[in-house]
């Protein structure tokens, strides 16, 4: 586990909130390895923290990697302030954050995890990765404008950034591919060719898709997503893989080819019974650094729908119906709030 600062700390061993830690702490009560901390100290299990003598203790969390189909509406950031959030809503027994952006007004796929370096590395580096989007605006599309858009433009500092993949699918909607080297502020750009984006919905993130992953629901990632994922994040070029993701083969202006259904094949899902909380197995999985799941449903997200169930061996699990707490059988996290 990383270095966390000690009000987190505190708050994260269900000891108290993060405000009441700060209360604690500007009292005196609090210790780090028998003296008073300095502000600002970062702490580590490894650390003695006491309370008034009483030994705070935080349980080492396994790494977890999650995908979530996020509903509009919802804000995509992981501040204890906002009540309606991503974090709040999957409820999951660890602590984490989102990776990257999406606007409140937009849904689709977001990624989350308690690695907090993979977390900082992806969000920093969000432009190295491709991105596909269906994108609605606030007026009749015109052949200039997109145009314009496939034409890629000039970034802020006035180089050339390099053309766009464009499918035009209705009177005011559009299907974009953001690759490397384009503007990635998909709104910005349109916004400076007099369109107003009123909905937007992203649908990959190079080869990791919504398919079977309805909104409000969320899945764990598989190793071989995260490993991409942490390679493209810390600068190293992926392979080369035509039809999904990088080095997909239709043109500017085209429409793209379907992808492969690149949904988690663990197994298949089952629908859980409510009662407790998921938790996070001792253990590490056999073909993952992440901690396996399967899918699961973000209380408080609207219009979610019921995954199938049915029955191969080895599956990964799955839970749904908003509000309810769910339960998992064998060895994957329970989920639920």
């Amino acid at each position: 586990m990383e270095p966390k600062r000690l009000n987190k700390f505190i708050s994260d061993s269900g000891f108290c909130s993060r405000r009441e830690a700060d209360r604690l702490i500007e009292e005196e009560r609090v210790t780090v390895n028998g003296k008073l901390p300095v502000p600002g100290v970062l702490v580590t299990p490894k650390d003695k923290v006491r309370i008034d003598d009483q030994i705070v203790r935080v349980r080492e969390e396994l790494p977890v990697f999650l995908v979530f189909n996020k509903p509009s509406g919802m804000s995509a950031k992981s501040d204890p302030a906002v009540r309606d959030n991503v974090v709040r809503a999957i409820n999951y027994p660890a602590t984490l954050e989102p990776a990257g952006y999406l606007d409140r007004d937009s849904e689709g796929l977001l990624f989350l995890s308690n690695d907090t370096e993979l977390v900082r590395k992806i969000t920093r580096n969000d432009n190295r990765f491709e991105k596909e989007y269906i994108i609605t605006v606030d007026k009749m599309i015109t052949a200039d404008f997109i145009a314009k858009l496939i034409g890629g433009g000039e970034d802020e500092k006035g180089e050339k950034l390099k053309k766009t993949f464009i499918s035009k699918e209705g009177s005011t909607r559009f299907r974009i591919v953001l690759t490397p080297g384009t503007n990635h502020n998909i709104k910005m750009v349109c916004e400076s060719f007099g369109y107003k984006v009123v909905h937007m919905q992203r649908l990959r993130i190079e080869n990791i898709n919504l398919t079977k992953l309805p909104t409000g629901h969320w899945r764990t990632l598989t190793g071989t997503e995260v490993e991409l994922l942490r390679t493209i994040a810390t600068g190293k070029a992926p392979k080369e893989e035509t039809g999904r993701g990088r080095g997909s083969s239709y043109s500017a202006g085209g429409r793209p080819p379907k992808k492969e259904d690149n949904r988690q094949t663990a197994g298949t899902n089952k629908i859980a019974k409510a009662g407790s909380a998921p938790r996070i197995g001792k253990s590490k999985p056999k073909d993952s650094k992440a901690a396996r799941g399967g899918a699961g449903n973000a209380k408080g997200a609207r219009g979610a729908s019921r995954p199938t169930s049915s029955s191969r061996p080895g599956a990964s699990r799955s839970s749904s119906a908003p509000g309810a707490s769910r339960k998992t059988t064998g060895g994957g996290p329970k989920r639920g709030r």
